[in-house]
């Protein structure tokens, strides 16, 4: 992940508004202020958390783009809610932030589809149990 071309590529990063056009680093961070967190949804499932996102930077773009890659800019996550038997956790450190599962998508629309996906199989782990990895 951090390779020798980490800060090169860190530099390079296109930052992507709401609907996947590129903006500056200054305009991300004023629309991300505004969007708060960015959540397009979240729901609790037991103790598991599935949050989807607007990130508005893509994790996937090729160092040379050639201009046909679709930024992938929401992401659906799932994490675990940390056993708190004291009851001694904040809220915010009950979440344990290993990822279950995680989806990238390039649209709100698509963003809100994938996190009905991870719900529904979330879902279906709380019935029937998690699959192994």
């Amino acid at each position: 992940m951090f390779g020798p071309d980490f800060f090169e590529r860190l530099s390079q990063r296109t930052y992507y508004d709401l609907d996947g056009n590129p903006i500056t680093q200054d305009q991300w961070s004023v629309l991300r202020l505004g969007a708060g967190s960015g959540h397009v949804a979240r729901d609790q499932i037991g103790f598991y958390h599935v949050s989807t996102a607007w990130t508005g930077i893509d994790a996937t773009a090729p160092v040379d783009d050639d201009h046909g890659h679709t930024p992938l800019i929401y992401e659906t996550l799932v994490f675990v809610e940390r056993l708190d038997p004291d009851g001694v956790l904040s809220e915010d450190d009950k979440l344990d932030c290993t990822e279950e599962y995680a989806e990238l998508h390039a649209t709100r629309d698509d963003a809100l589809a994938g996190h009905h996906r991870a719900t529904a199989m979330v879902r279906n782990w709380v019935v029937n149990g998690r699959p192994e990895r």
